[in-house]
């Protein structure tokens, strides 16, 4: 889902504390230390813990409704629970979902740069820059296949390409899920905790557009049928859809990828902020007609369900998260000591 910003439209785009703790298991590496002896064997605590190495990343199973009610304080990776090939990342804020995926993001997707090379540090701070956005609003919510993910990281290692420590903890999530070998199936969809540009209600209509994708990735009847959609849409109607997406910033090149977002906009994104019939030039009728048309002819699997569900309730307020309470530096690691009920963890 795009960043917002700068649309013709009007239209949000989507591609882009002691609080209540999140129920869900978080994703980053946590120790538990008690009181402040830890504190001050801190030093020699460090280099025998990191000596063995990372432990690999706390994965729980969520559904929708639990994954909007849950304010991620930390980054959070859960399978989803009807179609677990599907992993939701969810970060803690839209400035670290930017660090992490951005530059996926330009590789696979976005509009004037390059999809057979990658962008060092430079060339993506000078895209995202012309393209309006920030490395926090590039995109509100993003989703990537198993093989276009692979393929980045292949890159990276054969380009010899600087990644930074976002970046480095993603590819170890990938090689824990196994998404680095070849043939692998799985979508990875992300979003970032309410706060800021970002409400409680935003966050579920993100998380809801980034599911159909999940979808489109790993049901093969379904991406066949959305194929099948937009080869029987008339020339005028693609070119319509094809003109939103392009002035939020997709690569119009890309035929897959247009199908598979107007999918996700006209179906599974139902709030006129983000998607509405004037975006893409049209009456509310006429875009009723082509979603209903959508509808009825669906693979009955577990999506099909949520083309016409409500999003779940979200909490009018989420639980603003903790401050960083201290930090150190261990080697080439930062070590962050962060207070929650019952004293501190290492992430």
């Amino acid at each position: 889902m795009g960043g917002r910003g700068g649309n013709e439209d009007d239209t949000i785009v989507i591609r882009s504390a002691p609080p209540a703790i999140a129920s869900r298991r978080r994703g980053l590496l946590k120790a538990g230390l008690g009181g402040g002896a830890a504190m001050l064997a801190l030093a020699g605590f460090g280099v025998a813990w990191w000596a063995r190495g990372p432990a690999p990343i706390a994965i729980g199973t969520a559904s929708e409704a639990e994954i909007d009610a849950t304010q991620p304080c930390e980054t959070i990776v859960t399978y989803f629970a009807p179609d677990k090939s599907v992993v939701v990342v969810d970060f803690p804020s839209l400035l670290a979902q930017g660090q992490a995926l951005d530059r996926v993001a330009a590789f696979v997707e976005k509009a004037n740069v390059p999809h057979d090379r990658l962008l060092d540090d430079a060339a993506l701070n000078a895209a995202i820059a012309a393209s309006g956005e920030t490395v926090a609003s590039y995109y509100y919510g993003h989703d990537y296949q198993a093989a276009d993910l692979a393929r980045f990281f292949a890159l990276a290692k054969s380009e010899n390409i600087q990644l930074n420590p976002e970046e480095l903890w993603l590819r170890r999530l990938l090689r824990q899920l196994g998404w680095l070998r070849a043939g692998a199936n799985g979508a990875l969809i992300t979003l970032p905790a309410a706060g800021g540009d970002v409400s409680p209600e935003m966050r579920a209509v993100i998380l809801r557009h980034e599911i159909s994708h999940g979808a489109f990735y790993t049901v093969p009847g379904y991406r066949h049928y959305t194929e099948r959609f937009w080869a029987g849409l008339t020339p005028a109607d693609r070119a319509a859809f094809t003109g939103f997406l392009g002035r939020q910033g997709y690569d119009t090149s890309l035929t897959e990828l247009m199908l598979n977002e107007t999918q996700a906009y006209l179906i599974f994104t139902r709030d006129p902020r983000f998607f509405n019939a004037a975006a893409v030039g049209k009456t509310e009728a006429e875009i009723d007609q082509l979603r209903q048309g959508f509808i009825a002819n669906m693979p009955n699997f577990w999506l099909t369900p949520l083309a016409t569900a409500p999003l779940p309730p979200v909490p009018a307020n989420m639980p603003t998260c903790p401050t960083k309470q201290a930090m150190a530096v261990t080697g080439q690691r930062r070590l962050c000591l962060c207070y929650r009920k019952g004293g501190f963890f290492v992430a």
